[in-house]
């Protein structure tokens, strides 16, 4: 936190601009408490955008101003412990997707397991399908084993599209989440290993 302050105080000012968003929507504490935690997330290259919508879909949503700051507060933690684990070569959409995920239970073991498996590949499609899961009901280890496993395996973007959306029918449909996901994970899995894919655990 104290890094934070001082690489604030050293940020020229015009980084530190305000979105005229939040001045049009919010109180003017909660506005100012929100700037503060925005120029904060700048100063330490963390990216802004979601700060400003979490906060604007608080104000939408009839959110109090102490409850908008908390949560706004809460996500920018996420996405510094996200950025942390992911690294400086982290995108801004990786480190959204990161915080998604975290805020479904995912732990920052879990986003090293799923960063060393990806390589120097993308994480936002392994990360929104993890998120998506989650939002599912499929239990928290069975769905991030699955993620990794399927990501150290070479899966492609399309690839998890298509998975997500079968454990989706699938479940629409009547079946159990974990034995959904865990049936689609492993023909996935066995598909890339007879076309080439790398070994899975």
């Amino acid at each position: 936190m104290l890094a934070l302050l001082v690489a604030l105080a050293l940020a020229p000012n015009d980084a530190r601009a305000q979105d005229p968003r939040l001045a049009a929507r919010l109180d003017k504490p909660t506005q100012f408490a929100v700037n503060a935690i925005v120029d904060s997330a700048r100063a330490a290259a963390l990216p802004t955008a979601p700060l400003v919508e979490k906060a604007l879909e608080g104000a939408a949503a009839g959110s109090d101003g102490p409850r908008i700051v908390v949560a706004v507060r809460h996500l920018a933690a996420r996405m510094g412990a996200a950025k942390h684990v992911l690294g400086p070569r982290a995108s801004a959409d990786e480190i959204k997707a990161a915080a998604g995920a975290m805020d479904f239970g995912v732990t920052v073991r879990d986003l090293a397991r799923l960063h060393a498996a990806a390589g120097k590949r993308p994480l936002t499609m392994p990360l929104a399908v993890l998120t998506d899961l989650l939002g599912r009901d499929v239990p928290l280890v069975t769905a991030t084993s699955l993620v990794v496993q399927l990501t150290r395996a070479g899966t492609k973007d399309a690839e998890f599209a298509l998975f997500q959306r079968n454990v989706r029918l699938d479940i629409e449909h009547g079946a159990d989440p974990a034995v959904a996901a865990t049936t689609r994970g492993r023909g996935m899995m066995l598909k890339a290993a007879h076309t080439g894919g790398r070994p899975t655990e």
